[in-house]
């Protein structure tokens, strides 16, 4: 995300809104136009009139409405033509061979929101498919979409996808793969999950609504989710009950036990009208199936749950506590079933992603500043003093004090964001002696160490850009207990000492010992030489043990390959040279799932040889970029 320092805004035009088209991208209120203009009687001569009837003599009477290449659209692939495609995609998702598909030259596909060969991902550790699932389709935007679950080397995940179909084949395909982990999440019991059938229903016509009352009424449940207060905006029937990840959270759980909203309160109304979803800080989102026949809306987004505050009221007075105390979103594909005007049934599935991650279909995101690095304008202990002033203005987001650029690029486990939103609202604490490596060669300082999220704690990387006296840009890498081993839990930041004169490693040295570590990795060999006898590996403060050996068990093999490195900052005198890179992580080597890791590596030298390495990684969806 890059930010203007003056370029803050009240909530009515940030980034929701604008993707919502309430408001335009410089934060000004959208004009909405009536269907019916006003009419306005002009004064005409007779001269006038002559000359407007022989411009209209002349003009071509054709017109169309704005972006429609014609006046009459037939579709070209109906709806059992649409279904039979996404049915297709299962099938040969199924039997791992996208060459069984119809594919458009320029096929765009997407897990979890990061661009991927179709192939990749899941086509790559995928074992079994539902025999059914929920199907809709909408010939006049060409998508059709299936929900259900799938098998990934025999273990369950909830999957849902999108497909669009264009000139007769299939030029993208959009999934989302929620697979069981540490995270609070629904996971249903994949062997006994149905879906309701009156999705696959045509409606009586007196019970239908034409497609923009569909959308507007499907979009204010997100309206009443999103800060959900107490206050419903959308019309509900009384038994309306939603499917998440395969498991209701509308009906209550046997027992009255449990950990979901339904064990508070049943029901899709009367759980807003509680306000127990206030988390939900914004919903960006939008539609790409309305089925009219069927009452069938289906759209997709992210909801962003920002965890500024650590607990929260119901609106009958109950304390709740927020389940995480970190921002994270969820990215999601959710169907409504709507009839007589009310929401009948809901579908989702969801599955955590870095917070306020971008859909790629969406757009591009923004590059950063050309000025992100001005190397060499701020020294060793200028560098010092900017990471010292952006760290101590996290603690109760204090933004505001610290010396921006005027255009300044900011990332949280390489997503950007806006400076005030992420950590800055959750993080109550810093580490008091953490450890800092400045390099006026890259004009970048890192600072390793612990961090508190409403008392939390978790490991932070904080990369810190120098704009000569200024900050540029900040890249910040969190790494929190929830997402399991290998972790830690931090006291404080590694330390190292100066090394004496003739213990000191140059900076070319480093660099070249630390890519011969890489290199070994990705050409899965044995260990390179330069690694002392005595050096230990560790990841996210836990002991992996000795360096050599580890190029002789089965972790390092996980990694398909080690990309985007990048050199952040090189210490000669204390023998420290720290990387940013990009490990993938494919499914099939081991590790259940295709993840990314994003990873601050720290290496120590001495005599020339590496007797520590020091990782701090964040896990990413699969194929994920850094944010540039």
């Amino acid at each position: 995300m890059i930010f203007d320092r003056h370029d803050f805004r009240s909530s009515k035009g940030d980034t929701a809104d604008r993707e919502k088209g309430r408001f335009t991208d410089d934060g000004r209120p959208r004009l909405r136009f009536f269907s019916r203009p006003l009419c306005v009687r002009p004064r005409v001569t007779l001269g006038g009139f002559l000359a407007a009837a022989l411009a209209l003599g002349a003009a071509p009477l054709a017109a169309q409405a704005p972006g429609e290449h014609s006046a009459v659209s037939a579709p070209a692939c109906d709806r059992a033509c649409l279904i039979g495609f996404v049915r297709d995609h299962m099938q040969a998702l199924a039997a791992r061979d996208p060459s069984r598909l119809k594919l458009a030259s320029d096929v765009r596909f997407t897990e979890n929101n990061v661009f991927i060969p179709v192939g990749d991902g899941l086509w790559d550790t995928v074992t079994a498919v539902d025999a059914t699932g929920l199907e809709a389709a909408d010939p006049s935007t060409g998508n059709a979409a299936w929900f259900g679950s799938v098998r990934e080397n025999g273990q369950p995940a909830i999957y849902a996808v999108r497909i669009h179909v264009k000139d007769g084949a299939i030029d993208e395909i959009e999934s989302v793969v929620h697979r069981k982990t540490g995270l609070p999440a629904p996971f249903g019991d994949v062997e006994h999950m149905v879906h309701d059938p009156a999705f696959n229903e045509a409606l009586p016509a007196g019970e239908r609504r034409p497609r923009e009352r569909l959308h507007a009424i499907a979009d204010a449940y997100f309206d009443t989710v999103e800060l959900n207060d107490g206050q419903v905006f959308a019309p509900f029937a009384e038994d309306c009950a939603r499917l998440e990840n395969g498991i209701s959270t509308t009906a209550p759980p046997p027992g009255g036990a449990g950990g979901n909203a339904a064990a508070i309160a049943s029901g899709c109304r009367a759980q807003f009208e509680l306000g127990i979803y206030r988390i939900n800080k914004r919903i960006r989102r939008d539609f790409f199936i309305i089925d009219e026949e069927r009452g069938v809306a289906v759209g997709r987004g992210f909801f962003d749950h920002a965890n500024e505050f650590d607990t929260y009221k119901l609106t009958n007075g109950r304390e709740m506590k927020t389940a995480l105390k970190w921002p994270n979103s969820i990215t999601l594909l959710e169907a409504f079933r709507i009839r007589n005007g009310e929401i009948q049934r809901i579908e989702a599935v969801f599955t955590y992603v870095p917070y306020f991650m971008h859909n790629p279909f969406w757009g591009p995101s923004a590059a950063a500043p050309d000025h992100a690095a001005q190397r060499g304008e701020c020294d060793a202990a200028c560098l010092a003093r900017q990471a010292t002033a952006v760290m101590g203005a996290y603690v109760n987001n204090k933004w505001q004090a610290v010396n921006w650029a005027g255009k300044v690029a900011y990332a949280e486990n390489s997503v950007g964001i806006r400076v005030g939103e992420g950590i800055w609202a959750t993080v109550t604490a810093i580490d008091a002696k953490p450890l800092v490596v400045t390099d006026p060669v890259t004009g970048k300082a890192v600072w390793i160490g612990r961090i508190e999220e409403h008392g939390q704690p978790a490991w932070a990387a904080i990369t810190v850009t120098s704009a000569g006296p200024e900050v540029g840009g900040i890249d910040a890498l969190i790494r929190r207990k929830e997402y399991g081993a290998p972790y830690v839990e931090p006291t404080a930041g590694p330390s190292y000492a100066a090394l004496p004169a003739a213990r000191r490693t140059d900076r070319a040295a480093m660099i070249a010992g630390a890519e011969k570590v890489y290199s070994a990795i990705n050409g899965h060999g044995s260990a390179p030489d330069g690694l002392a006898a005595n050096c230990h590996w560790f990841v996210n403060g836990q002991d992996f043990g000795a360096c050599a050996a580890s190029f002789a068990g089965p972790g390092l093999k996980t990694i398909a390959r080690v990309r985007d490195r990048d050199v952040i900052a090189a210490d000669e005198a204390r023998g420290l040279i720290v990387y940013r890179t990009f490990e993938d992580i494919p499914a099939d080597s081991g590790t259940g799932y295709p993840m990314t890791s994003q990873v601050v590596e720290l290496f120590r030298f001495d005599k020339g040889e590496i007797t520590e390495i020091q990782a701090f990684n964040s896990e990413l969806p699969y194929g994920m970029e850094p944010h540039r």
